[in-house]
């Protein structure tokens, strides 16, 4: 009877295998791992299987032909856990190549087929098979090429759970590191089983045996952390059928109560026969009973899920609806202030090293009413190691959150608050300071919104149970929830730039329209006002040498003056010349003629000027020598006119199909932000027509000033063809 055990534990283990591959497969179906996963199984209970029957086989040729199977669940088992590391928790990159990824599984199964069927047809895996004493009663002599599969084996098997452990270390909840870490250590034993098996170091010890101690570990990790399924859904299936199953077994108690000792009918076939007759319509009705436990579950035990569900469904259609940014931030901050009550919710937009509110939804009294409008007033935020900072652009709004700490979920970190100071200056000297505390007035989260790895911003909610903290389940759901509003905030500034952008270039189009008829109107009346006289003077003076030919005394002094004037007409036919397009430009090139115009330029306002020069700076487009030259030419008019400088750098390179200008004094600066009002207004045209320029050539024009650290202008333009 001892003998048997060995038998049915082998047989039960692989048995027990199927089950929890089949569970897997039938709790996603769709998916690739789960697909492999119950391959991994089938041919784990096939191996386990073909070894019992080995062990149960009473001839020689038996066995043979079993252990031959055996070979069909132990060689292909290899690669497919293999595979399983490549597709489990993330596929990996070069597993999604098309031909390439046909190419890699097989060049992962070929060896083991081959062996397969070597194994069936020659003598190359096992030379000879004979009777022994071990556990099987089968013994074999192995070759060189079986040597060379079981060192693959291992080297493959090895290979999966580095690959394991890798994801393992990159892992975020501890769910994950603890399940990779079952997958990883579930072919231990096997291993060590099959080392002893082979070397025959034990005659009562199989691979297969061992399998056991793999199938408990893989059942654990299925079971306990969520391997291949996901828990929740299944948990909540499981509640389902259970209380309808319960509920339809407490009927028929009721029901047997009330015929048996009720009406006094007793434990007799007319009982029974009325019992059967009377509940077999609830269990017809075993479906329904489902769904309607599904929505009384879903409404009582599942709102909230189904409340965020609903909310993703709408913010994911937001990203097709919504097209304006203050259109987004107003119902995401609205629904998401809902959904989980909260106090009030911020959607902050990054914008370089700042993060500027344009949505807030507040409860009526929250703080101070100055909170209300802050979205109007211009409400902006700085991140700094440790806290954050804010101001409106009035500054009667500013203060301060000090970061707690950072809550990890998934590839998110979650920014928890501890402190809050606020002050409002309500004018006449008025000031209004608040402090929050996270553990008086509850918790204050900054959610960072990512796409791409990039952030574009913060959704910033505060918590309005006094004394609360959010649940695992609401952080995941925030984590979820960003994923979509940062994809429909990103959409949306696409859409709000490009409609600038179109705006604006629609202006720029009508600008140099206009400054066309401009310049040719300004163009002929130079030539009607300017050089028309002169050439009339010269004709009227040639008249009166016509007259005076016989004057010889008074021909020489005419001449000098008709000489004097054509040389004035050229002059300024010239300059008319230079300013429609600098004849340097086409002499000498953007690099000679701006040396030669800045070296001008620091003779007459006795100024100490640098310039340099990088890269392949010829044969540039006319139209970027032209664009660059201008911006030149009034950036360094406003260091003469306004700067006060006494050295000005000008750098040109040409690098990566791009032209850099830099151009840099030791001036006085000015207020960027006055600048800009002053813009808006119509002023500061130097400025204005540098970024129309920059504008029209698709290029990126940066000044940065302060006052009294000088002023830096930044140009960088693509050129084409580069």
């Amino acid at each position: 009877m001892m003998g048997d055990f060995p038998r049915a534990l082998t047989a039960v283990s692989g048995l027990i295998s199927l089950a929890i591959g089949l569970y897997v497969f039938m709790n996603g179906r769709d998916r690739i791992v789960n697909r492999l996963f119950f391959l991994m199984t089938f041919l784990l209970s096939l191996w386990a299987v073909a070894e019992a029957m080995t062990m149960s086989a009473g001839v020689l040729s038996d066995k043979i032909l079993w252990t031959k199977f055996q070979g069909i669940g132990e060689l292909l088992l290899v690669p497919t856990y293999l595979m399983i590391a490549l597709y489990f928790p993330n596929v990996k990159s070069f597993m999604r190549a098309g031909r390439k990824t046909a190419g890699i599984i097989a060049a992962i199964y070929t060896p083991f087929i081959l062996g397969l069927v070597l194994l069936f047809t020659t003598g190359f895996i096992y030379s000879a098979y004979y009777e022994s004493d071990n556990i099987s009663k089968i013994a074999v002599t192995r070759t060189p090429f079986f040597w060379f599969l079981e060192i693959l084996s291992f080297t493959v098997v090895f290979t999966a759970m580095g690959v394991y452990l890798g994801q393992r270390s990159r892992a975020q909840s501890s769910a994950a590191r603890k399940g990779l870490l079952v997958l990883a250590l579930a072919p231990v034993p096997v291993l060590i089983a099959n080392i002893c098996q082979n070397f025959e170091l034990s005659a009562y010890i199989t691979a297969t045996q061992a399998s056991v101690f793999s199938v408990v570990l893989l059942a654990f990790g299925v079971l306990r952390y969520g391997l291949f399924i996901d828990l929740r859904s299944i948990s909540k299936r499981l509640l389902i059928h259970a209380s309808v199953i319960v509920i339809n077994i407490s009927l028929v108690v009721l029901v047997g109560v009330l015929y048996i000792y009720a009406l006094g009918l007793g434990a007799g076939p007319i009982a029974v026969a009325l019992i059967l007759i009377t509940t077999i319509p609830f269990m017809l009705a075993y479906d329904q009973e489902v769904k309607w436990m599904r929505r009384a579950a879903n409404r009582y035990l599942y709102g909230r899920e189904e409340e965020e569900s609903r909310l993703l469904q709408e913010l994911s259609a937001s990203i097709r609806t919504v097209g304006k940014l203050e259109d987004l931030a107003e119902q995401v901050v609205g629904k998401v202030k809902g959904s989980l009550a909260l106090t009030a919710c911020a959607l902050m937009m990054k914008e370089g090293d700042l993060y500027r509110a344009i949505g807030f939804v507040p409860d009526a009294n929250l703080l101070s009413s100055g909170f209300n409008d802050m979205v109007e007033k211009g409400l902006t935020m700085r991140k700094w190691p440790g806290f954050f900072s804010f101001e409106d652009e009035q500054s009667s709004l500013s203060g301060c959150w000090l970061l707690e700490d950072e809550i990890e979920r998934g590839p998110c970190r979650i920014g928890c608050m501890s402190l809050g100071l606020f002050r409002i200056y309500e004018g006449g000297g008025r000031l209004e300071e608040f402090l929050w505390k996270a553990d008086e007035h509850g918790q204050a989260l900054c959610v960072p919104l990512q796409v791409a790895g990039e952030e574009v911003g913060l959704l910033w909610m505060i918590s309005g149970r006094e004394r609360a903290r959010f649940s695992l389940e609401e952080y995941d759901f925030m984590v979820a929830l960003s994923t979509q509003v940062a994809v429909s905030l990103k959409n949306a500034q696409l859409l709000q730039e490009l409609l600038n952008k179109s705006n604006r270039l629609q202006e720029l189009i009508q600008m140099a329209t206009t400054a066309q008829e401009e310049e040719r109107i300004r163009v002929s009346r130079e030539l009607h006002d300017g050089l028309a006289p002169y050439f009339l003077d010269i004709i009227y003076q040639v008249d009166t040498l016509q007259d005076k030919v016989g004057e010889a005394n008074q021909l020489n002094g005419t001449l000098d003056e008709v000489r004097e004037k054509a040389r004035t007409g050229l002059r300024d036919l010239r300059q008319i010349i230079s300013d429609l397009r600098p004849s340097s430009l086409d002499v000498l090139g953007l690099k000679k003629s701006l040396g030669t115009y800045l070296e001008r330029f620091g003779i007459e306002n006795n100024v100490q000027v640098a310039f340099e020069a990088l890269g392949d700076l010829g044969k540039l487009d006319p139209l970027i020598e032209v664009t660059a030259f201008r911006i030149a030419q009034e950036a360094l008019a406003n260091i003469s006119r306004h700067a006060g400088a006494s050295r000005v750098l000008l750098s040109l390179a040409c690098d990566n199909g791009t032209l850099e200008m830099k151009i840099e004094d030791d001036g006085i600066g000015f207020a960027e932000r006055e600048v800009r009002d002053r813009m808006l207004r119509g002023d500061c045209l130097g400025i204005k027509g540098m970024t129309e320029r920059a504008e029209l050539m698709r290029a990126d024009l940066g000044i940065d000033s302060a006052p009294g650290n000088g002023t830096r202008l930044r140009l960088s333009m693509p050129l084409p063809g580069r």
